[in-house]
């Protein structure tokens, strides 16, 4: 099969602009034919019937089917009689998002039946006054989601409907996808730039969404998350739908190409994304869009002004499957949805990278329409080797694993800079084994500040340490789920035979809570085969004693996560896996299972605290576990203390560890004595 020639460069049609007050609902197929592609966005008339027979590869046959399987006739009836045209958070994106599905499926089947569907979801999006529900300066709409997706979908609508759309109706699209999308979109995005002329941002009165948010500082917030690659992807694919049509569409280009190049310093070296895998494929599903068109409308060859290859490292490194959950990831943050193919598809036929179709094929959540445009079967996929097995990120976010299978060991720590979409959870510690989150963070909590499980956010609700029972900075809310100043830095790490090792240092995010902090590290050691994980956390004060303590927190969002704790060990129980774990510390350890105090309709949260009662202003805390099968027999964990040294054995079956810990300043040494696995 041919790949899509996605790099000829096809001019528009002059289709002139018109001008109507309103739009009467017009009939179907009222005899002006129009078969090709007007637009010619990312495919071209000779592309189609490759595309077609896409859809009947095993690999996008369930896929497919669901596409023409879809209850259509519960969409007609929203569009019809449900659609509320001053809902735009919930109702427009639906039927931007009914439009572009119903506009493709349409071009693949000639299926009228989904192109009365297209066309109804075309009249009622030009029913609404405004494609979005953001403004400045208490009148001019600016384009954040709404009108960026309503953007997306109406250009690929008038790209793919053919004879559906009446002259009329296509002039009218042509107009409003200016005015009500593009424009609004290159508001936003020139407040980004120049912030200091921003009169002021709010949510629209006249829509049905309202948030109490502080939008004083968003111009500048947003200029480096998601909110700008959406309306910047979305600004490159309406400037390329008007090019020659729209007298402003130079002034668009300029502003994509100069928000695109700015925005590009928002990944770092290796491609990795600090708002995570979620955030990252909203975000570079738009640059990717964003690159495309402009290649082939404007000729213009973007794709290495960043790391796109180094992006699909990055979301192999975060994988982490879990049962009944085989696409999720790495959670830090707001964060922990994996990818859609398509955005993999696009890489890896752009680069020619195996292992980005690997990914692609094997990790991602499903397809979408991309997936079938963009799929080159031709890539040749590649497998990650061992040596992708423990990364890490530039982000100083790290990850060890044994593989990517559901029962796979990942084990993961988020140290590094603050982000949107953060959380507090500096030098957290994420595990998964034998398909079980045994050491949790949860995912996604509130972002409104006013609700009481706004504490999922902040250092108590993660596998972090307190001191005096409190964590390290955090924001308050007002201005949505921006990014605090918490700060931790990766300090050593290493490989070896049999195990992994990193430490990191989160002093500057716990002194600006606690001035008198001199020194919070924490070391991780995971010996893969056992497997085991050692956790070492090292407090000093500058003056005045404080207690210490690390939290576990368990999985429990199906109500089966359970502990039980022991003089010195703890237990994490979970329906197919378990984590065994025993503690020692500087000072006596007390263990204790315990609940957040959130309301129990918000959910139970279960962790165990180990927490060294006794005040002192240097203390150590030593955490050894190892993650078990369902039943498997507990491991022989024995710690003990000469001086300033620990030993500590292992024993698991038929493998064994035997480990001195050296606790002789704020980053604790250690000497592998025997590991037999």
């Amino acid at each position: 099969m041919d790949k899509l020639n996605r790099r000829d460069f096809i001019k528009t049609g002059g289709v002139a602009m018109g001008a109507l007050s309103s739009l009467a609902a017009t009939p179907l197929f009222a005899g002006e034919k129009q078969t090709s592609l007007p637009l010619n966005l990312f495919f071209s008339e000779k592309d189609v019937d490759t595309i077609r027979a896409r859809t009947k590869l095993p690999l996008f046959r369930d896929y497919w089917d669901s596409l023409l399987k879809m209850n259509i006739d519960d969409d007609r009836r929203f569009l019809s009689d449900e659609i509320d045209l001053h809902n735009h958070i919930r109702h427009l994106a639906r039927a931007y998002t009914i439009l572009q599905r119903e506009a493709f499926v349409y071009l693949m089947t000639s299926d009228r039946k989904r192109g009365d569907l297209a066309h109804l979801a075309v009249q009622k999006i030009l029913q609404y006054q405004k494609w979005d529900y953001f403004i400045e300066g208490g009148k001019d709409t600016i384009g954040l989601q709404r009108a960026p997706g309503s953007t997306i979908s109406m250009c690929l609508a008038y790209d793919w409907m053919g004879d559906v759309l009446t002259t009329t109706e296509r002039k009218e699209m042509l107009k409003q996808i200016g005015n009500k999308g593009c424009e609004p979109c290159y508001l936003s995005l020139y407040g980004m730039r120049y912030p200091d002329r921003v009169k002021g941002w709010g949510f629209d009165p006249a829509s049905s969404f309202y948030a109490d948010i502080d939008f004083s500082h968003w111009p500048i917030i947003l200029n480096k998350t998601n909110l700008k690659a959406v309306p910047m992807g979305a600004l490159a694919i309406g400037t390329a739908a008007l090019l020659g049509i729209d007298d402003r569409a130079d002034r668009w280009l300029e502003m994509v190409l100069y928000s695109y190049h700015d925005f590009v310093n928002n990944f770092e070296a290796d491609g990795s994304y600090k708002e995570g895998s979620s955030y990252w494929n909203y975000t570079a599903s738009h640059m990717a869009l964003l690159v495309d068109v402009l290649q082939r409308k404007k000729g213009i060859d973007l794709f290495d002004d960043v790391n796109y290859i180094g992006m699909m490292d990055f979301i192999l490194s975060l994988q982490m499957p879990q049962k009944g959950h085989p696409h999720e990831c790495v959670n830090f943050g707001d964060s922990g949805g994996s990818f859609d193919s398509g955005l993999g598809f696009w890489i890896a036929g752009e680069s020619r990278d195996g292992l980005s179709q690997h990914t692609a094929l094997h990790h991602a959540k499903g397809h979408n329409i991309f997936s079938l445009i963009w799929y080159d079967p031709s890539v040749e996929p590649s497998p990650p080797t061992e040596q992708e097995y423990f990364k890490h990120l530039d982000l100083d976010w790290i990850i060890a694993r044994t593989g990517y299978k559901e029962d796979d060991l990942v084990v993961a720590m988020r140290s590094g800079k603050p982000s949107n979409h953060e959380h507090a959870d500096r030098n957290s510690v994420l595990l998964k084994d034998y398909g079980e989150v045994l050491l949790a963070d949860v995912k996604h909590p509130p972002y409104d500040k006013k609700d009481p499980a706004w504490m999922l956010r902040t250092s108590p609700a993660h596998n972090t340490v307190l001191i005096d029972g409190k964590g390290h900075q955090y924001h308050d809310g007002s201005e949505g789920t921006n990014a605090s100043h918490a700060a931790a830095k990766i300090v050593r790490e290493g490989k070896r035979n049999g195990y992994v090792f990193w430490a990191s240092d989160a002093t500057p995010a716990y002194a600006l809570v606690n001035e008198d902090v001199k020194s919070v590290t924490r070391t991780v050691i995971v010996f893969q085969e056992i497997p085991c994980v050692v956790v070492l956390d090292k407090l000093f004060k500058k003056k005045a004693p404080s207690t210490f303590s690390a939290r576990w927190h368990i999985e429990n969002k199906d109500n089966k996560g359970k502990s039980r704790t022991g003089r010195n060990s703890f237990t994490i129980l979970r329906p197919g896996a378990k984590f065994f774990a025993v503690c020692k510390g500087s000072q006596n350890v007390k263990i204790e299972s315990a609940k957040l105090p959130i309301p129990e309709e918000k959910g139970i949260y279960p962790y165990v605290n180990v927490s060294m009662p006794e005040k002192a202003r240097e203390s150590f805390l030593i955490m050894i576990g190892c993650p078990l099968k369902g039943e498997e027999q507990e491991p022989r964990i024995n710690i003990t203390q000469t001086d300033r040294t620990w030993h500590v054995e292992v024993s698991k079956g038929a493998k064994k560890l035997k480990l001195n810990i050296l606790d002789n300043g704020k980053l604790p040494e250690f000497e592998l004595k025997m590991l037999e696995v």
